[in-house]
């Protein structure tokens, strides 16, 4: 898999960044955690700049958080919550989950979805919420941006100072992403399994 992931950046640079990012929003199980270090270790090596890894990376998740966004915006919170009570098991969301997401939505705003970015799952859960209180597209956008940037610049310093340290540290990358991925698919699983044990759950 990271030989996978490295071919994709060595290939396609910082678009590369850009659309892994899309995709891990687009489906949080893809470990987005690792494409950033892994960027950030290509710094070391005069791939990437740091920067240029943030400002993709910030671009690719808002653009990839637009899936969650949009249709909860286009529905309302009404329609939302009685499609969340009927099929929310299959995305692992629960009405209660999104009314409290939202009361803190209405509380904070878009510094709400700003906060969020470094936290997988409230990423993605905080979108609902903003879609279905019509957040501005572009006031989301900007918000989602600059929490995801400066958090993949943070997880983008962090890869290049390992590979500053530890020059080997990238043959070892691959056991890490499988080991993450495998981790977040079955947390993933059970909580399906659990939610889908007690049934759908009414709005």
């Amino acid at each position: 898999m990271t030989e996978w992931l490295h071919q994709i950046l060595d290939t396609m640079g910082y678009g590369g960044i850009f659309l892994a990012l899309v995709l891990a929003r687009m489906a949080p199980p893809v470990p987005a955690e690792t494409v950033i270090p892994l960027a950030g270790m290509g710094v070391m090596r005069g791939e990437f700049d740091l920067v240029g890894v943030a400002v993709a990376a910030g671009l690719g998740s808002a653009v990839g958080e637009l899936f969650w966004y949009l249709p909860s915006r286009l529905i309302g919170p009404e329609r939302l919550s009685a499609f969340l009570g009927r099929h929310g098991h299959w995305l692992t969301v629960k009405p209660e989950e999104v009314r409290r997401a939202t009361r803190w939505f209405q509380r904070h705003g878009g510094v709400a979805v700003f906060l969020c970015q470094p936290l997988p799952g409230l990423r993605t859960l905080i979108s609902v919420p903003a879609g279905a209180c019509r957040l501005p597209v572009l006031t989301f956008l900007l918000f989602a941006a600059a929490g995801s940037g400066l958090w993949s610049f943070v997880l983008a310093s962090g890869g290049f100072l390992l590979q500053a340290r530890l020059p080997g540290i990238a043959d070892y990358a691959g056991l890490f992403v499988l080991g993450l991925l495998v981790t977040l698919v079955g947390l993933y699983l059970l909580r399906l399994v659990r939610q889908a044990r007690r049934g759908p759950t009414g709005p």
